[in-house]
Formats: structure tokens, C-alpha cells, sequence
């Protein structure tokens, strides 16, 4: 059976899930033309190509290369500081970046963080009670974990529309959107802006250090010599983009398959102890990765199918993640699910540092909105998921909030 898979039809963004499966079924290691890419479906595959030295992460330097000297010069400062993202990097410099950011990033940062958190989230729901209609994204999900990146890095609340502007710019491009023919040019100016509002901030803290992460950075730059100066705005660029992104989608995404599913909202509303198992179902059921993307270093066979070196693979981590193989009726949305392996945050050596301060945020969140606005429901049928292979979410989510 011959399983037609094109991410640019509109019904295949919004609701992937069934042709990914098809494709598990017939053609797991499939090729995707649109794409000019290898598509791997299968949860052990995923596990496989994400975790294995024949597959490399940078997928900047080999695309941008492969570009004429016309169509590089365009996107030169985009690719300036995407390649220093550890994301992207491969042993060893995978491997002195990662540990360089755990130095400052890791779960004890995160936990001095939970105080900041719940202050905001109660902020935040303060003022949606009362309130009959608003955009959920807009009003809730997007704000907080552009609010807690900000205080993690030490810039001020006033910085969020910039910083949010130039994100957005930026987000097709790194998103891998599929229908977006100026992506390329709005990245670039994105990273510019961005890049000078970093370096304008490292200024600021090697004239008046804090303790903020920023403050930290430029301490593993200046006295350790762990990052170069490029490498702290990488870095920060990297904070801010997945710092918001990834948690704004978790966020909406959790709300929606709560909303739509009513049975188990009321299952989570009287038992409040099952936030982290439900979470956890969030990020399988419907989370905020879409696909990981590796490129193949080494040629060689994998399921039969011939892999040349220098081919792109898109790893489906959404369709990983409803791999009847590994989760049992993968359909239902179940928020006591157990065990919960999904791939959401990745696998083996990249697996995101910002998981748990996600997770964090994601329970706290999702908790309190449950608590506080009972009466949440979904103001449409269907709400149009952004065009990106990578991240998965909405950038609109109108709800109404009728008090019980």
C-alpha cells in the first residue's frame, strides 16, 4: 500500500496522527518528496536515529552550505547563531556546551524557580476570572513562560513584545514551516535584533554583574573560558526561543486536550494528585514537538532502505508517540497513563535540559487553571495548528469561561 504523506495539506498540520500511522504500518522508513527527506514513524526507530552516531544534529551547517553564495548571504547572521545552539552540535562541542549550560541550568536552578512560578500563574489567572471571553494563548500560555525566562535571564518585563517579535520571526525558519516562502528573510532580521538586544545585555552585566543566568553565562565566558561571546547569545537566544515556545504549546495544547476531552478534565479536577501522570499523558496525547530532525553521517541500511550519507531524516515524535507497539490503545487520552515513555523531549544525548523546568511549569499551570476557571470551555470546533514540522501548537485559542 502506497501511503501518500504531504506536510503541506492543511487537514495533515492540524490532525497528522492518521497518515503517520499508515505510514508505520506500510512504509516506516518512508521518503518523503515535498520534503526531499527520509520520515521514520516507529517509536524503536525514533529511539534508534535519535540516540545513534550515524545520525548528526546539526542540520544548519550542511543546509546552508549546500546554498549558492546569492542565497546565503541573506540568512548569514541567522545561521551565525543558530550553528552555536547545542541543539544542533555534535560531540565534542555537544558535550562542552551541554555541561557548560548545566553548570548554570539544571534542576536545582529550576526548583529555586517554583515560588516565581506560582506567582505568576496566580497572577496571570487573577485576571482571566470574570472574564466571559479571551485568547487563552494570547491572555495565559504564551505570557507565563515568556515571564519566567525573562526573570531567569534578568531582563525586564517590558523587553517581552520585542523579544516575542523577533521570536516569531525566527520560529518558521527554525520550525521547519513548510508553506512560508519569507521565513528566510523575517529569521534574519529577527536574529539580528535579537542578537544586538543580547549583546547590549552582556554589556550591562560585565559593568554590573547579578545573579541572574545571563550574569552566569558571562562568567563561564569571561573567567572560565567555557563559551565564547557568539555562544552566549546563542545560548541566550536558545533560552528565550525553546524557553517560551515549547511551554506555550504544552500549555495550550494541555488546556485544549482537556477541554475536549470532559471525562477526563472531571477525572483531574477531583483528583488533583494525578497532575504529573496527566502531564506526562499531555506531552504524548498531543505535545509541543512535532519531529526532530537528524542527518545521516554514515550510509547505511536500516529496515531494508538504503540511508546515504549527507540525507535529511525527520523523526516523527508525534507519531512516535502513538506507536501502537509501544503505548498501549494509543488514541485515548488517558491522564493516569502508566508507564509513559513518550519522546516528547527528545532521546539520548540531546534530550532537553529545559524538560524539567517544562514539566514545572506545565503542572503548575494547567492546576491552577483548572481550579480557578471551572467553567472553561472551547469556543470553537477547530483551532488551525502553526505550519512548522518541529514545534506543534496554536498561535490563537479563543475559550470562553461561563462561572458554574
Amino acid at each position: 500500500m502506497k501511503v501518500i504523506f504531504d506536510p503541506r495539506d492543511r487537514a495533515t498540520i492540524d490532525d497528522p496522527i492518521p497518515v503517520l500511522q499508515s505510514l508505520q504500518r506500510h512504509d516506516p522508513i518512508h521518503w518523503c518528496e515535498p520534503l526531499r527527506s527520509w520520515v521514520v514513524t516507529r517509536y524503536e526507530d525514533a529511539k534508534t536515529v535519535l540516540r545513534n552516531d550515524d545520525f548528526s544534529a546539526d542540520r544548519i551547517t550542511p543546509f546552508y552550505q549546500a546554498l549558492s553564495p546569492e542565497r546565503q548571504a541573506p540568512i548569514q547572521e541567522i545561521i551565525r547563531h543558530l550553528s552555536t545552539w547545542v541543539a544542533f552540535k555534535d560531540p565534542p562541542d555537544h558535550g562542552r556546551l551541554r555541561n557548560a549550560m548545566k553548570a548554570v541550568f539544571n534542576p536545582e536552578a529550576v526548583a529555586r524557580q517554583r515560588g516565581y512560578i506560582e506567582r505568576s500563574v496566580a497572577s496571570l489567572a487573577d485576571r482571566l476570572v470574570g472574564r466571559e471571553h479571551f485568547d487563552f494563548i494570547a491572555d495565559f500560555a504564551f505570557p507565563l513562560p515568556a515571564l519566567v525566562i525573562l526573570h531567569l535571564l534578568g531582563l525586564p518585563e517590558s523587553d517581552m513584545d520585542d523579544l516575542k517579535e523577533w521570536s516569531n520571526q525566527m520560529q518558521a525558519f527554525i520550525g521547519s514551516a513548510t508553506t512560508s516562502p519569507e521565513k528566510y528573510n523575517q529569521a534574519e532580521q529577527g536574529a539580528i535584533s535579537m542578537a544586538q538586544y543580547f549583546r547590549a545585555a552582556i554589556v550591562q552585566r560585565r559593568q554590573s554583574p547579578t545573579e541572574d543566568l545571563l550574569s552566569q553565562l558571562v562568567n563561564l565566558c569571561d573567567n572560565e573560558g567555557a563559551l565564547s561571546e557568539d555562544e552566549i547569545v546563542g545560548t541566550a537566544m536558545l533560552f528565550l526561543f525553546g524557553g517560551h515556545e515549547t511551554t506555550t504549546n504544552l500549555i495550550g495544547n494541555g488546556v485544549r486536550a482537556l477541554l475536549s476531552h470532559p471525562d477526563q478534565l472531571q477525572r483531574l479536577g477531583e483528583n488533583p494528585e494525578l497532575i504529573d501522570t496527566a502531564l506526562e499523558e499531555i506531552l504524548r496525547f498531543d505535545g509541543p514537538t512535532g519531529a526532530s530532525v537528524r542527518i545521516i553521517k554514515n550510509s547505511h541500511t536500516l529496515h531494508g532502505v538504503d540511508l546515504e550519507a549527507g540525507q535529511r531524516v525527520f523523526v516523527m515524535i508525534n507519531a512516535a508517540n502513538h506507536d501502537q507497539s509501544a503505548f498501549d490503545r494509543p488514541e485515548l487520552f488517558d491522564i493516569g497513563r502508566t508507564p509513559n515513555f513518550h519522546l516528547t523531549f527528545n532521546y539520548g544525548p540531546h534530550f532537553c535540559l529545559g524538560a524539567p523546568l517544562a514539566r514545572l511549569e506545565g503542572k503548575i499551570a494547567i492546576a491552577e487553571i483548572i481550579r480557578r476557571l471551572p467553567g472553561l470551555t472551547l469556543s470553537a470546533d477547530h483551532y488551525p495548528y502553526m505550519d512548522t514540522m518541529i514545534m506543534r501548537g496554536v498561535r490563537e485559542m479563543p475559550v470562553s469561561n461561563v462561572a458554574q
